[in-house]
């Protein structure tokens, strides 16, 4: 059984925070604003932000498999995205990274765990 790490993610998003805020109503930067964005459209966290049509077009939610895979590889998920992080390849990271996200939610944290394989 693995245990995603919300305080581990925490600090493995300082690599994030260079464009994101996590905070509700800290706005974007170079990039949307993450604050509860698990559970809601792609595309769609920030009014402002000028998404790609590639991430656009990849249509659904942000489940924690979907931010699994964004993680891992932006690009591979929504070629054309202006995303230019190349991704955490070591999935516990991208773990972590998930459940701390989630403790972000209007809702507050969800128990669910992303898969360590996409």
């Amino acid at each position: 059984m693995r245990v995603a790490d919300a305080g581990r993610g925490a600090r493995l998003f300082g690599q994030c925070a260079a464009c994101h805020t996590v905070r509700m109503g800290a706005g974007d930067r170079n990039g949307p604003g993450l604050s509860d964005v698990v559970g809601k459209p792609l595309a769609s966290n920030s009014r402002r932000f000028g998404y790609t049509g590639a991430l656009r077009s990849a249509g659904g939610v942000w489940t924690p498999e979907r931010l699994d895979a964004w993680l891992a590889a932006p690009a591979t998920f929504a070629p054309g995205t202006s995303m230019s992080f190349r991704g955490l390849q070591d999935p516990l990271d991208r773990a972590d990274v998930i459940a701390y996200l989630q403790t972000q939610s209007v809702d507050g944290p969800s128990t669910t765990v992303p898969p360590s394989q996409p």
